[in-house]
């Protein structure tokens, strides 16, 4: 059993307000990882895709469909 990494999203962030590029670089780290990650846009879970066994090469949203690559 995997866990969801649960991050704000990029429209209902607290306190500071980080960069686009910290919010993408923090998704795309989790993907890497193989694991799922609360999408930046929606908060629902976005999961690896993979173009090989071991090389995931975008992430896409179960709540809203967006596409990381």
């Amino acid at each position: 059993m995997s866990t969801l990494a649960l991050a704000p999203t990029l429209f209902d962030r607290p306190g500071g307000e980080p960069s686009l590029d910290d919010v993408i670089s923090s998704v795309w780290e989790v993907l890497t990882a193989r694991e799922p990650v609360g999408c930046p846009l929606c908060g629902e879970a976005m999961r690896p895709r993979y173009v090989g066994p071991d090389q995931p090469i975008s992430g896409r949203c179960s709540g809203c469909g967006s596409t990381l690559s």
